[in-house]
C-alpha cells in the first residue's frame, strides 16, 4: 500500500512539471520578437503642428462710473433752495442748490450804475479831446476808472454766479448731505453726481500679455449680482506705465450700461479675449509629468523614443501649448507612455 501511495504521487510530480514546461515554451512561443536588443511598444502617435489658439486673460475688475464729481460750494452762506432727488437722473444746467445772493446782487446792481455813468464821463471827454489837447489827460484817467470798475464788476459777477449750483454733466444725483437753510462753508460737499450710463472698469493684467493687448479688443464681464448674464464691452486705454512691484499693467475699458444694472464700486469679474494666433499645440494626454517638470516621447527615424521636456503654455480643453522643446512636424507618443523610456523601441497602432 504505500509503496502504490509513492508511485502516485511521483505520477502527479511528473504530470504538474510537464504542464509547468509547456507553459514555459508556449510563453517563449508567443514572446514578441526583438531588434536590436529592445523590446518594442505598440503606441499610438501624432505629428506636432501649429494650430490657432483662442487665447483668453482673466482679472479682476472695478467698476467705475463714466464721470463722477462731488458736488461742492465754491463760496460760503446759506442755503436758500436745495433740490436733490436721490438716486434720480439729473440733466446738464440744471439747479441742485442756491446761496443767499442778497448782498452780490446789491453789489452787481450798484457798480453796474457806476460804470454806466463812469462810460457817460468817457464819452464825453473823448467828444473835448476833439477840442481840446488838455482833455486827453483827463481822458486816459477816465479810462483807466471804467476799466477798474469793470473789472470788479466781473468779479462780484462771477461770485454771483457761485451761489448758484448746477449739475456739471448728464447723470444720477448722490444721497443728500446738507439740509436747506444750513450755513455752508467753501468747500462743503452737497453730494455727488455720477454718470453710469456708460461704465468704465479698471482691472490688471501680467506683464506678458502686454503685446497682446490693444485698445478695442473685446471684453466679457460677469457680476455676482446678475450670475451667468454677460455684459460686452472693450479695451478704452492701457496706462502707459507698468506697477513695477506686481509687474502688470492698467487696463480701463468701457461698457454699455443703458439699464444701470452695474454700478460704481462692484467687483467684476472681466475676461479679455485675445487675439488668435498659431500655436504649437499637442494633445494633453501626450504629457508626462515628473516632479515640476513636463516631458514627452519623441519618435526618431528608427522608431526608438527618447523623452524630452518642454515648457507648456496656454491649456485649453483636450489641448496645450508648448512654448518650447519641440518643433512643427516633430512625432509625438500621445498613448502608451507607461511603458516607455529612453530608446526603446515601438510599433504604432491605427491612427
Amino acid at each position: 500500500m504505500p509503496q502504490r501511495q509513492n508511485r502516485l504521487i511521483w505520477i502527479l510530480l511528473a504530470a504538474l512539471c510537464g504542464f509547468i514546461i509547456y507553459l514555459y515554451i508556449s510563453a517563449e512561443g508567443n514572446a514578441p520578437a526583438k531588434k536590436g536588443g529592445a523590446q518594442e511598444n505598440t503606441v499610438r502617435t501624432t505629428k506636432v503642428a501649429m494650430a490657432p489658439l483662442n487665447r483668453e486673460v482673466k482679472a479682476l475688475g472695478t467698476a467705475l462710473a463714466y464721470d463722477s464729481a462731488k458736488i461742492v460750494s465754491a463760496t460760503s452762506d446759506y442755503l436758500t433752495f436745495l433740490q436733490i432727488r436721490e438716486g434720480q437722473s439729473i440733466k446738464k444746467g440744471e439747479i441742485i442748490a442756491q446761496l443767499n445772493d442778497t448782498e452780490e446782487k446789491a453789489r452787481v446792481n450798484e457798480l453796474a450804475a457806476l460804470l454806466s455813468e463812469q462810460k457817460r464821463q468817457l464819452a464825453r471827454l473823448k467828444n473835448l479831446t476833439r477840442t481840446q489837447a488838455s482833455a486827453i489827460s483827463l481822458l486816459d484817467e477816465q479810462q483807466a476808472k471804467v476799466n477798474a470798475t469793470q473789472a470788479q464788476l466781473d468779479a462780484v459777477q462771477a461770485r454771483l454766479n457761485e451761489m448758484v449750483i448746477r449739475a456739471p454733466f448728464d447723470g444720477l444725483i448722490g444721497l443728500r448731505q446738507v439740509s436747506e437753510g444750513a450755513f455752508i462753508s467753501t468747500g462743503t460737499v452737497l453730494t455727488t453726481l455720477d454718470d453710469i450710463s456708460t461704465i468704465r472698469v479698471e482691472f490688471n493684467v501680467a506683464e506678458r500679455y502686454m503685446a497682446d493687448l490693444v485698445p478695442g479688443l473685446d471684453l466679457r464681464i460677469t457680476n455676482v449680482a446678475y450670475g451667468d448674464q454677460v455684459f460686452s464691452g472693450e479695451i478704452k486705454a492701457l496706462d502707459p506705465r507698468l506697477d513695477p512691484v506686481t509687474r502688470s499693467i492698467k487696463v480701463h475699458g468701457i461698457v454699455a450700461n443703458q439699464e444701470l444694472k452695474l454700478r460704481p464700486g462692484m467687483l467684476l469679474n472681466v475676461q479679455v479675449e485675445l487675439a488668435n494666433t498659431a500655436v504649437l499645440q499637442i494633445p494633453e494626454k501626450a504629457i508626462v509629468p515628473l516632479q515640476n517638470k513636463h516631458y514627452v516621447f519623441v519618435v526618431d527615424k528608427e522608431n526608438k523614443v527618447s523623452q524630452v521636456e518642454v515648457e507648456l503654455g496656454e491649456r485649453i480643453p483636450g489641448s496645450v501649448e508648448v512654448v518650447s522643446g519641440l518643433k512643427a512636424g516633430d512625432e509625438i507618443v500621445i498613448e502608451g507612455t507607461q511603458k516607455l523610456r529612453n530608446g526603446v523601441s515601438i510599433s504604432r497602432v491605427e491612427q
